[in-house]
């Protein structure tokens, strides 16, 4: 077995990337920012952002800890194909399996599943265009969700944005007689509706950038593991593929 170097590439950048989170937000932590962020955020969008932005972080983690082993096993594949044993073999109703028994039910192992039995109906090595399409908008689902996310931080930012604007212009409604006094008040109450629109917005801002970089790392990855497959179906299996045509 290929011992998968590079495999989890992806995965190992995702956790340095994450761990530069972790310790900015315990900075921001221990200098009271986040307690000051959410205490003074009336709209509590701020808090939803975050709530959002953990949750999505920890799925993109899993995915590429998941896009790691599609890509050990994909290597694992090319490694036996281009040995000497066969890789598939007919079954009891003429159809092809793998040789030998594997525990991986990766997108590798399931496409060349389906173009060994395509093969096998031909009867002679044939296009996989439809096939690598199905492939591909496999490999990519659920991504679109996570660029969704970063989209929705960004707007709910910029809600927060109109939410300030909106207490801010509502302390000024407020005001029935020009003192200093009045003023003073009056000053209070629009600082607090310009931060509630200044801490939305930079924290939809910031949470959107970091998850679509971090989708950005799964989007390279997914690239990388089409190749892979590409290269196993196109290069190594097709002898594997003349043998079960001619058994």
């Amino acid at each position: 077995m290929t011992r998968c170097t590079g495999a989890y590439g992806t995965f190992y950048r995702w956790l340095v990337f994450f761990g530069l989170v972790i310790f900015g937000g315990f900075a921001a932590f221990r200098n009271n920012l986040i307690d000051q962020l959410i205490s003074t955020d009336q709209s509590y969008l701020s808090a939803v952002i975050l709530c959002l932005f953990i949750v999505a972080s920890l799925d993109a983690g899993r995915r590429a800890r998941q896009l790691g082993n599609e890509l050990c096993s994909a290597m694992q594949l090319a490694t036996q194909a281009r040995g000497n044993e066969a890789l598939f073999i007919r079954d009891a109703e003429q159809g092809a399996c793998f040789a030998a028994a594997t525990a991986s039910d990766s997108y590798a192992h399931h496409h060349l599943h389906l173009l060994a039995n395509k093969t096998l109906q031909h009867g002679s090595l044939c296009n996989q265009d439809l096939l690598l399409e199905r492939l591909e908008n496999a490999l990519g689902r659920g991504h679109e969700t996570g660029w969704f996310l970063a989209d929705l931080m960004i707007r709910l930012g910029l809600l927060g944005t109109v939410i300030g604007f909106i207490f801010m212009l509502g302390s000024v409604a407020h005001v029935s007689s020009v003192d200093i006094h009045a003023l003073q008040q009056l000053l209070t109450s629009m600082s607090g509706g310009m931060r509630i629109a200044l801490y939305t917005t930079l924290t939809g801002l910031g949470a959107g950038i970091l998850l679509g970089f971090q989708y950005r790392l799964l989007d390279g990855a997914v690239d990388r593991l089409m190749a892979e497959i590409i290269e196993l179906s196109e290069v190594h299996v097709t002898g594997q593929l003349r043998r079960l045509t001619m058994s």
